[in-house]
């Protein structure tokens, strides 16, 4: 029998890096995913395929006896795949014995964007194993977990992991002005494992984490731009301090509102909150070399209650 599983993409609006720390973060999920679709053959082999843009990007073949890679097109994701199904393994023993499948991967969001094609991974092969995602990325992910949490949320959430207890809080939040909050490529996909292996050998100041998770529950409580504004602002001195790097908006200091960095600072995306028009936000990124962006609006997975 067929089985499919969808899982979405995510962003972390507040909270990068002090997450890792047990500071409460608000994320979102995106309506970009990974859907995985499993065909159950009887001989005990995994014949693996990743699309996007409907054509394959990737291929492997593991048995299911240890998950040996027996032929592979990239050799690096074939063993973080297997080190998932390595994992599930030893939570659910039983997890592919004496069978296998063909597995296809359809992925919907880019993977050099850093939106979760890992998590989105590890929450499908969690969902067809009937295994706890957390407790499988805290085996191959070392991260917070808030994208195992968005991964499965059909709506923006307030996450917490402390000692590894992740919590998560589904929220309502649609904001008048969500149309004046844009997502900014950096144009360049940053390291997150290599960035959380450094920050977690970092002593930070618990009133650090404490503000930062109370900048997070003032953000999804904030009834105006120019509170949004004052929030990130706060939350990049921060991090700036911790960090040791300046903050976005010292690269566009001509900016009409206010930047923050999102996830590893020096890549992936940045949040833009401005009272400009689209028309003005794409001119004045496009002509900054940041030509690739989206509106809250266009991306952001937010379902209404049934």
């Amino acid at each position: 029998m067929t089985q499919q599983f969808r899982s979405n993409g995510k962003l972390m609006l507040t909270g990068e890096y002090m997450a890792l720390h047990g500071a409460t973060t608000f994320a979102v999920p995106l309506k970009f995913g990974q859907e995985l679709t499993i065909e159950p053959v009887a001989h005990p082999l995994i014949y693996w395929r990743t699309l996007f843009n409907g054509k394959i990007i990737f291929h492997t073949i593991f048995d299911t006896d240890e998950f040996s890679i027996l032929e592979s097109a990239d050799s690096e994701k074939s063993e973080w795949i297997q080190s998932v199904f390595l994992a599930i393994r030893e939570i659910n023993s039983k997890f592919l014995l004496n069978h296998g499948a063909e597995v296809t991967s359809t992925i919907d969001l880019p993977m050099n964007y850093g939106w979760g094609s890992s998590s989105s991974l590890i929450v499908n092969l969690c969902k067809w194993a009937n295994v706890d995602p957390f407790a499988i990325n805290a085996k191959v992910g070392g991260g917070s977990g808030y994208d195992i949490a968005c991964a499965q949320a059909d709506k923006p959430l307030l996450y917490t992991n402390n000692n590894n207890n992740p919590d998560t809080k589904i929220i309502e939040y649609q904001p008048s002005f969500e149309r004046n909050m844009w997502f900014i490529f950096q144009e360049n996909k940053m390291n997150t494992a290599e960035a959380i292996r450094g920050f977690r050998q970092r002593k930070i100041d618990p009133n650090d984490i404490d503000r930062i998770s109370r900048i997070s529950e003032s953000w999804i409580n904030a009834g105006s731009i120019e509170e949004i504004l004052e929030l990130m602002k706060e939350h990049e001195t921060i991090l700036s301090r911790i960090l040791d790097k300046p903050p976005i908006q010292k690269q566009f200091p001509d900016f009409n509102g206010q930047l923050k960095s999102l996830g590893a600072w020096g890549g992936d995306f940045m949040l833009a909150v401005s009272e400009m028009s689209g028309a003005e936000i794409i001119e004045y990124f496009a002509e900054k070399e940041r030509p690739t962006m989206f509106n809250w609006t266009e991306i952001v997975k937010n379902e209404p209650l049934i």
